[in-house]
Parts: structure tokens; sequence; C-alpha cells
């Protein structure tokens, strides 16, 4: 990644008790991500690769357009922000991948997403 691309990525998560039914092995999480565009030259979020693991290795892979249905310009300086969601078959898992983006110079690159934990809070130390 240039210099020219940079891209700093946050996470909040939550446990959804109330989309959530543990007897069915059903977790439910939401995570809110800001994406803030740390560099001088203006970017789009083109596509989304999620990698998700439960806490029994089981692992699912996510690819899609855009995130929520937008493919958001992200301008110098500028942030943006959404929340989306997962459900798991364990009380707690992890998250991570990456954000293909294109900058206005037409040069393509990854803003990885670092690696972050959902868990029910009664799990949480």
């Amino acid at each position: 990644m240039s210099s020219d691309n940079k891209i700093d990525i946050t996470v909040q998560t939550q446990y959804l008790r109330e989309h959530s039914d543990p007897s069915q092995q059903r977790f439910a999480f939401s995570y809110t991500i800001t994406i803030k565009n740390a560099g001088p030259i203006t970017a789009r979020l083109l596509t989304r690769h999620w990698i998700i693991t439960d806490a029994n290795g089981h692992v699912q892979e996510v690819h899609g357009e855009g995130v929520v249905g937008e493919q958001p310009l992200i301008q110098p300086g500028r942030s943006y922000r959404y929340t989306s969601g997962a459900i798991l078959s364990t009380p707690v898992g992890t998250m991570h991948g990456a954000y293909t983006m294109v900058a206005n110079n037409g040069h393509y690159f990854d803003a990885l997403i670092p690696a972050f934990r959902l868990a029910m809070p009664e799990l949480v130390n």
C-alpha cells in the first residue's frame, strides 16, 4: 500500500440478546465499522471480503459489493460509518477481512480489516 492510500478501520461490537437464542445455538452480534481516509487521495470502497470464525473453528467467508448496499466515496480526512451484523453458532468468534478500494488516481488497493472478537458479555473477562 502506498502512503497515498492510508485507510484506518475501527470496530465496535455488540451482542444482540433479543435476536439470539442460545438454546438453538444462535448468537447474534452487530458491529459498527468506521472507515477513515487518512491519506491525501479520495477513495471508493468497491467490495468486501470477510472471514468469520466461530469457537468451533468453523470458517465462513463472505464476498460482496460494497457495504450495506453502498459503495461509499471517502474524501481525505473524512470517515464513513456503518453497522451490520453476524450470526454465529457459538457465543464467541472472530471476524477479519479486507475492503477493495480504488483511489481517484485509478490505483486499486486493499484496506485490511483487523481481527475483532464477537462475544457474549458474560464471557468477556
